[in-house]
């Protein structure tokens, strides 16, 4: 069983925005999960058949331990540990500003190692990054993960162009578990 909790109304927009771009290669079954986090989409190909979907508010604040970034911060439905991976769902770790009318997608297997997510953790992409997604269509920053020698590649996206970020971030996250 999914563990699942209440998302805020700005979550809410968000998650329906996101299953809205991708209406022509997703349903989303049961309008009803898309006021949850996460919910899940049942996708055609080149799309994972089932993303699992932990969509957070992306924000910006002066006081951000990188100067020029965004982040979400990730709190997991019932203190839990690791994301939810049942029925071989596919994990999108994904933030929206609503601002700049922009996603961002992180590789959520590479913040779920070891003993998983903290209670609360916050990860972060380039306002460059954003606006490059913004001017055209799609853009991807390499990261490193803090306390290790691995990076991330981050994928941000319109919501027009979200198919072709979503597909983008799947082959990045296959091509890291393969080397």
């Amino acid at each position: 069983m999914v563990m699942r909790s209440r998302a805020g109304a700005g979550t809410r927009h968000a998650n329906r925005l996101f299953a809205a771009s991708l209406a022509d290669h997703c349903s989303s079954g049961d309008t009803l999960e898309l006021d949850k986090r996460p919910f899940d989409l049942r996708a055609a190909v080149p799309l994972p058949p089932l993303m699992r979907v932990y969509l957070y508010t992306m924000t910006t604040h002066p006081s951000e331990r990188q100067q020029g970034a965004y982040r979400i911060q990730i709190i997991l439905p019932n203190k839990g540990r690791h994301f939810d991976t049942t029925d071989d769902a596919y994990v999108i770790l994904a933030g929206y500003n609503p601002s700049l009318e922009v996603f961002a997608l992180w590789d959520a297997d590479a913040h779920d190692i070891g003993k998983g997510i903290p209670h609360s953790k916050g990860v972060q992409i380039l306002e460059d990054t954003l606006l490059e997604a913004m001017s055209l269509g799609v853009a991807r920053q390499t990261r490193k993960l803090r306390g290790t020698d691995e990076s991330e590649t981050v994928v941000a996206s319109r919501p027009d162009t979200l198919p072709e970020a979503l597909e983008l971030r799947w082959q990045l996250s296959i091509e890291r578990l393969i080397s």
